[in-house]
């Protein structure tokens, strides 16, 4: 995505990835016997991804331009947790583990009673999708790809590296999940007690820090003109907050995408007692609270794969609010805004009217968006800010609708949600703002606000208590 530093949206490009890759020589994708998944993926793939992807990107924008533009600086964003491991030439040793594979678990809880001071300063705990969790997976289970690997990156690492020929150097958004102490802003030396580990680390940066230029080859392969500064990013949830536009203390980002996730804006490092809540740091002091349901919109393709979401939409708004309960969880499991490993997804009473079981799971999702924000809030000290909603379910004006009803807050709608515009305010704010705070005000524009209809709002109440009932009766939540 290139952007201007108005806001303005010059020109976008996206090649499509493989969810998955094969397993390439020296892996054991097929060696997770505990039967948890498995996800990997080339990072050549990402590489050849991106070069074409910029390509057609710089060129669309001197095509509508007439001209070559002047470009100030280019930001990488990255799915958090996803690590590359590099020889000493910097060519990967096995297939990158994706944020979502699950095989570390285990090496999740070692980590978590080894550093457990760290994780109380910090609130929160490892697990499998932490990045510091695949690596000691990798130290565990593959000795000779380890013998092998000279350094970890994350995944935007890696595409920096190719860029700009360094990949040494992190943001500290990415390298939370490794470890980092955002707080003092340094590696914990606790972490030295797995041998080998921490001199793999890379060096950590604020985001928006100027980290490399763009190379001679990288100019070739991507239309970028060389000698462009690239600046340190971030993860792809932290881009995305950016993107959405929240900027007071007491508001919330909420990604509607397969999951839920959630990222509000506090003047402080926000603690959960169990662990639920880690906060990511954004540049200048600004903390960035957050947690992950895996509640969201995996549903629609899962439970309605061969309706039309539009239609669906259309059928369904005039039946909201429901009558129906519905808990739209695909698989088992619950992480936030409550922990219960053995969740499963519920419509009480099971309808067989498919617009009803539709509206239903609209707002069952909603219940557990309001649920977060009660948790939140109570974490954060806050309450009553306004959302701002990105990913692919905030294109649905009826679910918009119903969040807002369903929680009784504004919900903000902006005109680009992509993390991808989140980098490119990044690298503005390095290039050209004062602060990362000027560029989100300066670049975000709100498409729609959605403001809470307060009569809707009054039968969520009621529909809200029934919610929080049925999953205290199954044993979800506790009495009480």
């Amino acid at each position: 995505m290139l952007c201007s530093v108005a806001g303005e949206v010059l020109a976008v490009s996206a090649v499509p990835l493989a969810a998955d890759s094969p397993s390439s020589p020296g892996s054991t994708i097929a060696s997770a016997s505990s039967g948890a998944k498995v996800h990997e993926q080339s990072p050549h793939a990402w590489w050849d991804a991106v070069q074409l992807a910029v390509r057609q990107t710089m060129d669309r924008a001197e095509h509508l331009r007439g001209a070559p533009l002047e470009i100030a600086g280019v930001c990488v964003d990255g799915t958090s947790g996803t690590i590359v491991a590099l020889d000493a030439a910097n060519r990967p040793t096995r297939a990158a583990i994706m944020y979502n594979d699950a095989r570390s678990a285990a090496e999740g809880t070692e980590l978590t009673s080894a550093g457990g001071d760290h994780c109380a300063k910090l609130g929160y705990r490892f697990d499998a999708s932490f990045a510091l969790a695949k690596i000691l997976w990798i130290a565990r289970h593959e000795p000779e790809v380890w013998r092998r690997t000279a350094r970890v990156v994350h995944q935007a690492d890696y595409i920096v590296g190719q860029l700009s020929g360094e990949f040494s150097t992190t943001d500290y958004s990415n390298a939370l999940k490794t470890g980092y102490d955002v707080v003092d802003e340094r590696w914990p030396t606790w972490i030295s007690q797995f041998d080998g580990i921490s001199e793999r680390l890379p060096r950590v940066v604020a985001p928006a820090t100027e980290i490399g230029r763009i190379s001679a080859s990288a100019a070739d392969a991507t239309g970028i003109p060389q000698g462009v500064a690239i600046f340190a990013g971030a993860t792809d949830g932290v881009a995305a907050c950016l993107a959405s536009g929240l900027r007071d203390f007491g508001d919330y980002n909420t990604t509607l995408g397969t999951t839920l996730v959630f990222k509000g804006i506090s003047p402080n490092l926000v603690r959960h007692p169990d662990g639920w809540i880690y906060s990511h740091k954004l540049p200048g002091g600004a903390w960035l609270p957050g947690a992950a349901s895996n509640t969201g919109a995996a549903w629609i393709a899962d439970w309605f794969a061969r309706e039309d979401p539009r239609q669906l939409d259309l059928a369904a708004a005039p039946l909201l609010p429901p009558r129906t309960l519905a808990y739209p969880l695909v698989g088992r499991g619950e992480r936030f805004p409550f922990v219960a490993p053995n969740a499963s997804g519920f419509v009480v009473p099971e309808t067989g009217d498919v617009a009803e079981r539709f509206a239903a799971c609209l707002a069952g999702t909603a219940m557990i968006e309001r649920l977060a924000y009660q948790v939140l809030d109570q974490a954060c000290g806050v309450s009553g800010g306004a959302i701002y909603s990105t990913g692919g379910g905030s294109r649905s004006d009826v679910w918009m609708q119903c969040r807002a009803d369903a929680t009784g807050r504004p919900i903000h709608r902006p005109a680009t949600a992509e993390s991808a515009f989140g980098s490119a305010i990044l690298a503005a704010a390095g290039a050209h703002f004062a602060n990362l705070a000027e560029a989100v005000r300066q670049m975000v524009r709100i498409e729609r606000t959605f403001e809470p209809n307060r009569a809707a709002t009054a039968a969520y109440d009621e529909l809200y208590g029934r919610f929080l009932a049925e999953l205290t009766r199954r044993g979800e939540l506790p009495a009480g």
